[in-house]
């Protein structure tokens, strides 16, 4: 496929929101990837999303990794209407300062806002929280505040992307990949599983749609335990909704690596999705 995402209408995704679920994989050696690789697609990816009129949503740490790829990209290219929505769960941002807090706020351009997430999962301003004296995680369980994030991201957006993503040392209650996954399932919207980096996502992936990961390596993804397995595959005791996709293009996603071919089929898929409420390419 050569489809250049900048190709795609600039109000086909008008008005929606799209989450990135993404997090370093084991795989990518074993795959002859590199970080690089994985970094390159979100970058490109969060691009096409904005160039299309859409709304990137992404959920994890501040100033750090994949937040600051998506950050740079829809700030370049993204609408001044807004392109980047920041989701901070309660552990990231509750051993900061307030002033800290401000600070990222003011260095955010006018295509970007942060929304912070308090224990329960309540969505607040930075102003809100920084009049608080009570910035202490104490004993609350980081699986609280993570899926709290992982629910909220889903409810607001249109539809979700999953790449990559660690299936052993990961906080919470089941791989985030896999629990986003899992939420965007429940809540019967699109979901894009790009399975070509291994990690979580290709574990959902070949849960969801075994039959399109016979390329994937014995082994793979490497470090997953048998217990962890089962414990997505009861979460994702759901069919995959409808997503805009042919047969050929879902088979080419579960195993592509470009960014490019990414990029395009799920900005292709979801445009055509919601134009076509059956979801039928």
């Amino acid at each position: 496929m050569n489809g250049d995402p900048q190709l795609v209408p600039r109000d086909a995704l008008s008005g929606h929101r799209v989450a990135i679920s993404v997090s370093e994989s084991a795989d990518l050696l074993r795959l002859g990837l590199s970080d690089l690789h994985l970094q390159l697609t979100i970058a490109e990816l969060s691009r096409a999303i904005v160039i299309a009129g859409g709304v990137v949503v992404y959920g994890g740490a501040i100033q750090e990794g994949f937040t600051k790829i998506v950050l740079e990209e829809t700030e370049r290219y993204g609408n001044a209407t807004g392109a980047f929505e920041h989701i901070v769960p309660y552990t990231e941002y509750a051993t900061r300062s307030p002033e800290d807090l401000r600070t990222y706020a003011a260095s955010l351009g006018v295509k970007s806002t942060v929304q912070l997430l308090d224990a329960e999962g309540v969505p607040r301003s930075v102003r809100e929280v920084s009049a608080r004296d009570d910035f202490d995680p104490g004993d609350l369980d980081p699986t609280t505040a993570l899926s709290a994030m992982r629910t909220h991201t889903t409810d607001i957006a249109s539809a979700r992307v999953v790449v990559g993503g660690k299936v052993s040392g990961f906080a919470g209650s089941m791989p985030g990949v896999a629990e986003e996954a899992a939420a965007t399932l429940r809540a019967d919207k699109p979901l894009y599983v790009a399975g070509g980096f291994g990690g979580a996502a290709t574990l959902v992936g070949s849960i969801v749609t075994p039959d399109l990961y016979e390329w994937l390596p014995p082994g793979l993804p490497e470090g997953l335990a048998p217990e962890v397995r089962r414990f997505v595959e009861s979460a994702l005791d759901l069919p995959l909704g409808a997503d805009g996709l042919s047969d050929e293009d879902r088979a080419l996603l579960a195993a592509t690596h470009r960014p490019s071919d990414i990029a395009t089929l799920v900005v292709l898929g979801l445009s055509r999705h919601l134009g076509d409420p059956e979801g039928q390419a």
